[in-house]
This record gives C-alpha cells, structure tokens and sequence, in this order.
C-alpha cells in the first residue's frame, strides 16, 4: 500500500522554483533542496524524481506561475497594448529594487545554464518563451515587433541579475514603449 504524501506538493514545488531560481542548477545542492523543501532526499526521490527530474518541475512550476501571469496579462484586452507592454516592462524594474530580483529570471537562467546542454530544458524555455511571444504578438498585433519586446524583457531581466541599476532599465522600457 503506497503511502500518503505528508507535504503540500504546492508549497514543496514553490520552494523548488525558488531554490533552482536563485542558485542554479549547478549551484543548487542536494542539501539546499532538502533544506528548503523540508524533505529527506528518499522523499523527494519518490516524489518527484532525481535531481534533473526536480529541475524540470521547476521550470514547469516558474511557467505555471509567472509566465501564465504574464501571458493573462499580455492577452487582457481590458487594457491598451501600451499598457500591457509597459507593466511587463515595469517588471525588471520592480525586480531591481529587491534581493530576489538579483535571482534574475529562471528561464534566462536556464536558457543560459542548461539548455545548450539538455534538450528537456531546452524544449521547457523554448515553449515558455513562444507562449510570452505569442501573447505579445496578440498584445500589439505585430509580429517583429513582439521579437524586439521580447529581447529586450529577457535583456533587462539579465541585466537586472548582472546589477544594473533600474535607471538603465526604465531607459530600455522607454524605447520599447517608443516603438509601439
């Protein structure tokens, strides 16, 4: 008889969000994923795999919730398209005026970190990227525009991670917004 989980697989999935989010794949140890779930490595082993396996519940944890935030948004039509487009690019501002924020953006981080090397990444920062596009695209009705939109997001929150300071990146929703 298989046993009854004993967790709030929610919160335990947040926690691992956070914890690959600000150290990284490599960075992230067996020991910081035990400390910030709270569960024994046979546990999470059972649960939800290895450690890759953890990395992808991740992922798909970090497109559950801020990407699909930002897709529901991007697709409001309650709002002009200027606006849409200037709360997401507020976000890396917001970001750059807290400890968090400096984490960078996890799909950044993976694009980065893991993709070249594991296709499952890959294909996960691919797909949560085409869906910010595609709710872009429908935003501002344009195509090529939504490319530059979605450079300079995925910039910004890269910058925001390397230090720059809100200042620069106010100038870069600026010009997006410039172009719209």
């Amino acid at each position: 008889m298989a046993r009854h989980r004993e967790f709030d697989e929610n919160k335990v999935l947040d926690a691992l969000r956070n914890v690959f989010w600000e150290h990284g794949y490599d960075g992230t140890s067996y020991s910081d994923i035990m400390k910030a779930t709270g569960l024994q490595k046979g546990s999470l082993y059972a649960a939800f795999g290895d450690k890759r396996a953890l990395y992808q519940k991740a992922l798909a944890r970090y497109d559950e919730k801020e990407v699909s935030d930002a897709v529901h948004m991007l697709r409001n039509d309650a709002l002009s398209p200027e606006i849409r487009i200037e709360i997401l690019m507020t976000g890396p501002i917001d970001a750059a005026q807290t400890k968090e924020g400096r984490w960078g953006c996890l799909l950044c981080n993976a694009a980065i970190d893991q993709a070249p090397i594991d296709q499952e990444t890959e294909n996960s920062v691919k797909g949560s990227m085409e869906r910010i596009k595609a709710a872009l695209t429908y935003a501002i009705d344009d195509e090529v525009k939504a490319d530059h939109i979605l450079a300079a997001y995925f910039g910004a929150r890269v910058m925001v991670k390397a230090g720059f300071k809100k200042e620069r990146i106010k100038n870069i929703r600026s010009q997006i917004l410039s172009m719209i």
